[in-house]
């Protein structure tokens, strides 16, 4: 189960989500969403019946920590890897490790 609220450190591994604002429709039907922080359009598959302005949660991977510029490289489920400040995370499943042996 996620949790609402964000701590303080992260992991590698750990699932989290980012709520993204679509922008548009393309002709396509593929969205373009606004991710807090990341800077650049992004592209999704959106649920049936979008509308620009409409809010989306994108759930994916921490696969990358920079504790000095405060930022997450986040392997998104739908495909496609963006970075983004921490404080952009809504939501976060710790990673579980599993001992050997």
């Amino acid at each position: 189960m996620l949790q609402t609220d964000t701590p303080e450190e992260y992991e590698i591994g750990d699932e989290v989500a980012l709520t993204s604002t679509v922008i548009g429709i393309l002709p396509s039907g593929r969205a373009i969403a606004g991710i807090p922080s990341y800077g650049h359009p992004y592209a999704i598959d959106p649920p049936p019946k979008t509308r620009a302005g409409d809010k989306v949660v994108l759930v994916g991977d921490v696969i990358r920590i920079d504790r000095e510029a405060n930022k997450l490289t986040v392997r998104i489920d739908c495909g496609g890897v963006v970075t983004v400040d921490k404080s952009a995370i809504t939501r976060l499943r710790k990673h579980r490790r599993t001992s050997a042996g």
